[in-house]
């Protein structure tokens, strides 16, 4: 028999969930190539001019850190087809640096693969 559609929707929400903890991951370990791979072609940077200013900016930030810490805790997804909301609280740390904040991250599936399309910090 074909999967319920809440079996389904289950199912998504879980494979978006591996999707924000590999970007997590990711991040953690200085990968760039899984990070911004994480990111969806039309990811539109928050402030930026363009994507390849905000990837550069990225990698500034990310790349040689001693070390990096990325936690994500209170996970709520919500799956619409093919399109998904991801809130949650980030941890971060590097250094003397310690931020904790509310995330949402908008993700959109493409080919059997989430990515985030947009992302916000607070709410």
């Amino acid at each position: 028999p074909a999967p319920t559609k809440a079996a389904s929707s289950h199912s998504a929400e879980k494979d978006v969930e591996k999707a924000i903890h590999a970007w997590a991951s990711a991040w953690e370990g200085q990968d760039m190539n899984g990070y911004l791979g994480a990111y969806a072609k039309t990811f539109q940077p928050k402030g930026q001019t363009s994507r390849a200013a905000w990837e550069k900016e990225r990698r500034e930030r990310i790349v040689g850190r001693t070390k990096i810490n990325v936690g994500v805790s209170e996970l709520q997804v919500k799956v619409d087809g093919d399109k998904a909301q991801a809130r949650f609280r980030q941890h971060y740390s590097s250094g003397s640096l310690n931020v904790s904040s509310r995330k949402t991250l908008d993700m959109v599936n493409q080919g059997g693969r989430w990515a985030i399309v947009r992302e916000s910090t607070g709410g």
